[in-house]
């Protein structure tokens, strides 16, 4: 069995003062160079390392870029681990670019991003999310299991109960609770993504930051009409793609419905067969879905704007964009 290698990458020190690793891979090809760079975020709990199957997978597509929010990951911890900051720490690093990027995100990276886009589509030129964790009030089990961590104290002693259970057992339930079927995906890959998982929960901080961030998450439930993610979401400029798993544990798959109520212009992507990280589970179909979304929206050529309304010729071109398609080759 031939191990999984990440992509390389480095600390950066950001504008907001934080501090992240960011991995980084350039494509061979002579041409692809000039192409809008891809940027990825993570999910709760996850890292940069959670994209490194689909990277490969658009290797020659443009360059690529994955960041490890504050304590996750390599990189180092901050202050405050909560969507507000992160937002802040994204919206910073895609301001040290040239150009707005493509944006790609899971789970909590997701609800990030919707922020993000939402705040300065002038650094976004399209939006992709992968199982976004978007306030609903309907909730998978293992959504449910998570949010009762959020309770005060609760958190600590259900992961100091859970530190006692055997590694074996631990990763079967994580595996349950990320991916539709695990016997799809090669050992390899199952091998290399609970190594990355094993080595930041060994440091110092991985509890404490993984229950600020998901309590973070959970008041994003109580936060007023306009300043909700939801109300967020309707605001975003830029062609977004949503991608939703039949059978995603953490975030279910009917809030597809609400997306399409939130952005009338989006295209939905319903994978069966699929659970909560869709480009660790079938990264080639995902790849394509990704690739086939920006040639798409490559037509719009509309300057980046910071208004709050939709530019000048961006409604029609965006347009055929409004559907919900079934990808059931994955």
């Amino acid at each position: 069995m031939e191990p999984i290698e990440a992509w390389p990458g480095e600390l950066r020190t950001l504008s907001t003062g934080r501090r992240v690793f960011v991995r980084h891979t350039t494509p061979s090809g002579d041409g692809a160079g000039g192409r809008t760079p891809l940027v990825y975020v993570h999910g709760l709990g996850g890292s940069s390392t959670n994209w490194t199957s689909l990277m490969r997978e658009l290797h020659d597509d443009a360059e690529q870029w994955a960041v490890d929010l504050p304590g996750f990951g390599e990189s180092p911890r901050g202050d405050h681990h909560t969507v507000a900051e992160y937002v802040a720490d994204v919206i910073a690093l895609l301001a040290t670019f040239d150009r707005p990027v493509h944006l790609v995100a899971n789970s909590l990276g997701g609800l990030i991003c919707v922020h993000v886009a939402s705040r300065r589509p002038d650094l976004v030129l399209t939006l992709s999310l992968v199982s976004p964790a978007m306030p609903q009030y309907r909730l998978p089990w293992a959504a449910q299991a998570s949010a009762v961590m959020a309770v005060p104290w609760l958190g600590e002693r259900i992961l100091r109960a859970a530190a006692a259970i055997p590694a074996e057992k631990q990763a079967e339930r994580l595996t349950a609770m990320l991916f539709a079927n695990a016997a799809t995906i090669p050992v390899a890959e199952l091998t290399f993504a609970a190594e990355q998982r094993d080595r930041w929960t060994a440091q110092p901080h991985a509890d404490a930051v993984l229950l600020a961030a998901l309590r973070s998450i959970v008041a994003q439930y109580t936060r007023p009409g306009r300043q909700s993610a939801w109300h967020a979401a309707s605001h975003i400029l830029r062609p977004t793609l949503v991608i939703m798993g039949a059978r995603d544990a953490l975030v279910g798959a009917w809030g597809r419905t609400k997306w399409r109520r939130a952005l009338r212009y989006a295209r939905l992507v319903y994978m069966p067969n699929t659970g909560h990280v869709a480009m660790m589970e079938h990264p080639r179909a995902v790849a394509g879905v990704i690739r086939e979304f920006i040639h798409d929206t490559s037509r719009i050529r509309t300057s980046a704007s910071t208004r709050r309304t939709l530019e000048q010729g961006m409604r029609h071109p965006v347009a055929p964009l409004a559907e919900e398609r079934t990808h059931a080759s994955n």
